[in-house]
């Protein structure tokens, strides 16, 4: 069974999500709608974090979820900061 982290590490690397950070984020009570992380609905009882990329992408998260995103881009950003240089 894959895991939440296991859904957005493929969907990263399928290009379903964005690796980069957002233009603008909002937090607020769960609409229903899925995550895009996990695909889970977003329950009224929890949070949900709507990601908006320029106006061109919105994407939302569970709280973890996004957590687990943030993550993931952050140490994507890492491994290429670390790569040597090819001429």
């Amino acid at each position: 069974m894959d895991t939440p982290a296991d859904k957005i590490r493929e969907k990263l690397s399928e290009g379903l999500l964005p690796g980069k950070t957002p233009s603008h984020a909002w937090c607020g009570y769960g609409t229903g709608k899925p995550c895009n992380g996990c695909n889970e609905p977003i329950l009224s009882t929890e949070v949900e974090h709507e990601l908006d990329f320029n106006g061109a992408r919105t994407v939302r998260f569970h709280a973890a979820c996004e957590a687990i995103w943030r993550s993931l881009i952050a140490q994507g950003a890492k491994k290429a900061a670390d790569s040597p240089i090819r001429a």
